[in-house]
């Protein structure tokens, strides 16, 4: 699916205000993944697709191997014009692109 997103979306998201709530998945010792484990109504998160349950595993291509690399990476492609979010919806993989708009 595709997206249109705003930067104020983009920084709802990073702060916390964009209504998702994320659990880092970790095998063998190693953050792997995120799952989102909660998506309010009505906010960035919900209107940009995000399901309870979902993993974010790369974004950009890039592997989401701790929480403090996430952030930098939301950082890093918020410079970007198109944010490719890849993952797991149950066992299905899903691609989620969002395109800024102005």
């Amino acid at each position: 699916m595709e997206y249109p997103i705003t930067p104020t979306d983009l920084r709802n998201l990073m702060s916390g205000e964009g209504g998702v709530d994320l659990e880092r998945i970790v095998e063998n010792g190693k953050q792997v993944a995120m799952r989102v484990v909660g998506v309010s109504p009505g906010t960035t998160a919900a209107r940009l697709g995000a399901r309870n349950g979902d993993t974010i595993e790369t974004i950009n291509d890039m592997p989401l191997s701790s929480v403090a690399e996430a952030y930098r990476i939301a950082a890093a492609v918020a410079k970007e014009p198109r944010i490719v979010i890849k993952g797991k919806r149950g066992d299905e993989p899903y691609e989620t692109v969002l395109r800024f708009q102005a």
